[in-house]
């Protein structure tokens, strides 16, 4: 085996001793080529050498005119430039049989050699020699130590309750409008205290205005500070909310989930058999609660399981409702203004039809758009109102909207748990229930938030249609009208208007605790 290698590395060279280019024109230089083979001393097979290559230590140079005049083969330099550029050359086991000539696989070991030799005669370029790799110590990374925690202090007793008694004073004060950021200072138990309000504007009509306030004094341990944020109160927040109400009418058979306020006296009334239950907090500004009628025994956990406060200061409703103030910005295609009495009926797909109550005109298309739209009455303008919606819609007329079926939303955000559905019946007068002859025997189902400023009614409450009247989201009325007996009223606050409210929807001068960090952090 070894004397074949030294064989076909002589032929290699004699096949290229003569070689004449024809590329430049030029003679091409001699070539000689000397390969030595090293023997291992373990035999191993996966070296380069194999046993008895000493004898190849003679030299293999060969004079040009004795070399046959045939073009070599590139074969092997190809092989050869793959080794120099690291690419893997699978060789095959060595074969004795071959008598004739070695195949160009043999010529592994002396690929090298003529690659260098070939690479002068510029038939190819040899590959740039690989770079040095550089050793590069990389220095470890440096371990700092971790930030210290903020430092806290608990409130003293006497503290938190001054402060619990300022929020709930600011929460009824604070006019973001009036002093968007300002400061107050008092001092308390020969400490002072100084508090800055930072208000944040709700981003559009459906979001509801915030404050920060950040409250500060000064300790033996440096600057004490604690963080309070405050929401405004939309009518929304409430599933129900009534200014005055009306003596003559009475809770009797009613169910009511979410917060219920008044400004008024409420009158309530049960039997043995049946019992109003108020779900949600209760606070009325009267001092007491007056129950008209009753029969039996019921505790007041049971009536009012939510609990009840009263005496609490009054909620004023606003004087006057502008339903596109100013300052709110929106497409025309968003505003669709009804200069007469009109019935629209809402449909799931998120469009509307209207047709005018004493016009021979067809019925109307249009489409609720993003991100909401407004329906508004002009004038003395009445709107009546059913169907399924399916987006943001404000429906306002500044003398009454009356509900003619049912209204419910495309997406149900009970069974679903969310929804972007969202409806707000607004009236500077009435928003009343059609007769039975309109709305049909059984229950009225209502989702949306209802804003009535005058007065919120049922027509022809005295029928006996023993149903119910289902409102999912809030109701906030000057004042009531009697129910019963046609409907048993249910009404269940929808929470998403706990963070939102339908878009437009009237809000109060009111704001409340929404988080406290409940600590004293120590700023140095």
């Amino acid at each position: 085996m070894a004397i074949s290698t030294v064989i076909h590395a002589a032929i290699l060279v004699l096949l290229g001793a003569n070689l004449d280019l024809g590329v430049t024109g030029k003679e091409s230089p001699d070539l000689s080529l000397a390969v030595v083979l090293e023997v291992p001393e373990s035999g191993d097979d996966e070296q380069m050498g194999m046993p008895g290559a000493e004898a190849a230590d003679a030299s293999l140079a060969a004079d040009r005119s004795d070399a046959p005049e045939q073009a070599p083969s590139l074969e092997p330099v190809m092989r050869a430039s793959a080794e120099a550029s690291g690419n893997p050359v699978i060789s095959p086991e060595p074969d004795d049989s071959h008598a004739t000539g070695p195949e160009p696989d043999s010529f592994e070991t002396a690929a090298p050699a003529v690659l260098a030799d070939l690479s002068m005669t510029g038939l190819i370029s040899t590959p740039p020699a690989p770079e040095p790799v550089l050793e590069v110590a990389v220095p470890k990374p440096v371990l700092t130590a971790p930030e210290a925690p903020e430092k806290i202090a608990a409130y003293s007793p006497q503290q938190q309750s001054m402060l619990a008694r300022k929020i709930e004073d600011w929460a009824q004060s604070y006019h973001h409008a009036e002093a968007p950021d300002e400061e107050v200072a008092w001092t308390y138990k020969g400490q002072r205290y100084t508090a800055r309000f930072t208000s944040l504007p709700g981003g559009d009509d459906t979001e509801l205005d915030r404050v920060i306030v950040r409250v500060t004094t000064g300790s033996s341990e440096g600057l004490l500070a604690t963080t309070i944020r405050m929401k405004r109160l939309a009518f929304s927040n409430y599933a129900q909310f009534v200014n005055r109400w009306d003596d003559s009418v009475q809770i009797h058979d009613d169910e009511l989930e979410g917060r219920f306020h008044t400004n008024s006296e409420l009158n309530l009334s049960y039997s043995r058999t049946v019992a109003p239950r108020f779900l949600g907090k209760v606070t009325t500004s009267a001092r007491r609660v007056s129950i008209t009628e009753e029969s039996g025994y019921r505790s007041r956990d049971e009536i009012f399981q939510g609990g009840l406060e009263t005496g609490v200061r009054s909620i004023r409703l606003p004087r006057d409702y502008v339903p596109l103030p100013d300052s709110l910005s929106i497409r025309e295609e968003q505003l669709h203004e009804f200069a007469e009495d009109t019935r629209i009926t809402f449909h799931a797909d998120g469009s509307y039809s209207w047709i005018p109550l004493e016009s021979e005109q067809p019925e109307q298309h249009g489409k609720i758009r993003q991100p909401a739209s407004y329906l508004v009455a002009l004038d003395e303008a009445e709107l009546h109102v059913a169907g399924m919606v399916a987006g943001k819609v404000l429906v306002f007329s500044p003398t009454r909207i009356l509900i003619t079926g049912s209204l419910r939303y495309a997406t149900d955000p009970e069974t679903t748990g969310n929804g972007d559905d969202y409806l707000g019946l607004v009236s500077a007068g009435t928003v009343e229930v059609a007769e039975p002859s309109v709305t049909g025997p059984g229950d009225l189902h209502i989702h949306g938030a209802i804003y009535a400023r005058r007065l919120f009614r049922v027509r022809d409450y005295r029928h006996r249609d023993n149903a119910t009247l289902e409102i999912y989201g809030s109701l906030t009325a000057g004042s009531l009208s009697a129910t019963e007996p046609r409907y048993a009223t249910r009404i269940r606050f929808d929470p998403r208007l706990e963070s939102r409210r339908p878009p437009g929807f009237p809000v109060t001068d009111r704001y409340e605790l929404e988080s406290w960090d409940g600590v004293w952090t120590v700023e140095q």
